[in-house]
């Protein structure tokens, strides 16, 4: 009964080091507590343990996944329950079990020193996750637990977010090694580390403090509509002209603001770009009185030659001051049993309304936009939709085509008022520092925001509320360390973790001899 109450406690101090909790570093309590568990328990009892922690982390960081999926889903309560129960299920024994298993042989064969292996194993199932399954999940990451300090967030301009992760382990593991072990020799590395952590928040102090805005800049607009999601799934003439009202109201108000350029959200406006309607002429028609540059989301539905249904994008349109369409991006990490089935069977489509019908397409390549007033420096547009800015080497390889600045669209109105919209507010954030560039983010339901390179907020639109939020960004072609380096990093990982390993062979077969 012990190690089960272990357990819960494991995952419920993971999950409330996590937006939009943050308790501080309560993740040395939960490793510590994983630790034990797998010192101390055989591994067919490990496999419960860590399963329970599993399932006690995921169902507090992802509770919202249930949300999404009863409230927008139209999904019964008892059904929505039991898909996400699959999902934690899975998540948990990939991210728990495996990873308790795993470490369990480590400490079988070298002991304690065994746990030390921790941060290259955490990083290497956290990449994995990048690109498995279907399309890849690396949502709440380890190094999320301490990215909320900004000073030690700075790390990821040189590691990404795999860096801080591997901080988090290192960290948990030496704490715990204090506390299992009792050596002076273990009081001595933690008070090393303590030393570490505080010459890395005040190198992280004096890179926010030496940045300075400096070369082109633009003057954005973002609009943020706080438009009901029903009113968007339930698509009639009424409830579309509600959102085109809206939205042409804050165009208004951001015209006052003077912005070079003005930015939606991600499927903000309720027509089919390239199919003529009443609702697209309506409001191009009062889009002559704006006449400013905009970006903005649409569901981008192409027909065949004979006027039927080919392919369905989801799009981030570049609109001229006359209207007109300049270029667009497709996302191209589309969301797996969201925008599209990785597995079709008829009987799921019975089930499941949202189902039906056609999937999304995913966008051919990651294409930058260009937009340029005048004879100022163009901005080369890194275009991120929705939960494309949850991973770390695609939005690098992205930024390395030539972006100079960010742009984010999402709707996080699916999530309510939970702790999604705040973890995927702080990934996005993330995204700024790793690559050294300025952010902009535009949500319908919040949370928007102007980030720069070393991730301050410098303006933003708080959950839930409608408005016009307008700043200055600058376009920056000085690339972070990670950006420059991401592959040769992954590669020196590989190498260090082998090093380690070499080393723990080593010395266990010169304690045999």
């Amino acid at each position: 009964m012990l190690y089960i109450v272990l357990s819960v406690i494991s995952g419920l101090t993971l999950a409330i080091s996590l937006p939009n909790y943050y308790i501080p570093f309560a993740f040395l309590v939960g490793y510590g507590l994983l630790f034990y568990l797998i010192e101390k328990n055989d591994t067919k009892r490990l496999i419960l343990y860590s399963f329970i922690a599993g399932l006690v982390f995921s169902g507090i960081s992802f509770y919202w996944i249930i949300y999404a999926i009863h409230y927008y889903g139209k999904i019964n309560l008892y059904l929505s329950s039991g898909l996400f129960l699959l999902f934690i299920t899975a998540y948990s024994l990939y991210a728990f079990v495996l990873f308790s298993v795993l470490l369990k042989l480590f400490y079988k064969r070298y002991n304690y020193k065994g746990f030390f292996i921790a941060p290259f194993l955490i990083v290497l199932l956290e990449v994995v996750r990048e690109y498995f399954p279907f399309t890849g999940f690396p949502w709440n990451l380890n190094g999320y637990m301490l990215s909320y300090i900004n000073q030690i967030a700075q790390i990821s301009s040189l590691f990404s977010i795999y860096g801080l992760s591997f901080l988090v382990l290192y960290f948990s593991i030496s704490f715990y090694m204090m506390f299992s072990n009792q050596h002076f020799r273990w009081i001595i590395l933690n008070l090393l580390n303590i030393a570490l952590f505080i010459s890395i928040f005040l190198w992280g102090q004096n890179r926010i403090e030496s940045y300075t805005d400096k070369g082109e800049s633009y003057k954005v607009s973002i609009l943020q509509g706080n438009i009901d999601e029903t009113l968007k799934i339930e698509r009639n003439t009424e409830n579309d002209m509600i959102v085109l009202d809206k939205y042409i109201s804050l165009f208004e108000k951001a015209k006052k603001d003077n912005p070079d350029l003005i930015i939606l959200p991600e499927s903000a406006l309720p027509f089919f770009p390239f199919i003529d309607n009443d609702k697209k002429e309506y409001f191009f028609k009062e889009f002559e009185k704006i006449k400013i540059p905009f970006l903005s989301g649409f569901d981008n539905v192409i027909l065949n030659k004979n006027l039927e249904i080919e392919k369905v994008y989801n799009s981030l349109f570049l609109v001229d001051e006359n209207g007109k369409y300049v270029d667009y991006y497709s996302k191209v990490k589309i969301v797996p049993f969201a925008e599209y089935s990785p597995i079709r069977f008829k009987f799921l489509e019975e089930i499941f309304e949202y189902m039906k019908g056609i999937d999304f397409s995913p966008g051919e390549s990651q294409k930058l936009l260009t937009f340029q007033k005048n004879d100022k420096k163009p901005m080369k547009i890194v275009s991120l939709i929705c939960f494309e800015s949850i991973f770390p080497n695609y939005v690098s390889s992205f930024v390395n085509k030539g972006g100079n600045v960010i742009v984010n669209i999402t709707n996080d109105g699916w999530f309510g008022k939970t702790s999604a919209p705040y973890q995927h507010f702080e990934m996005a954030r993330i995204r700024a520092i790793e690559n050294n560039v300025y952010l902009i983010r535009a949500a319908n339901t919040g949370i928007s925001a102007v980030i720069n390179p070393v991730g301050k907020i410098k303006s933003k639109l708080n959950l839930n509320t409608e408005g016009v939020l307008t700043d200055y960004v600058y376009l920056t072609d000085g690339r972070s360390f990670f950006n420059q380096n991401r592959v040769f990093i992954l590669i020196g990982y590989i190498v260090l973790f082998g090093l380690v390993l070499g080393l723990l062979e080593f010395y266990k077969m010169k304690r045999i001899e």
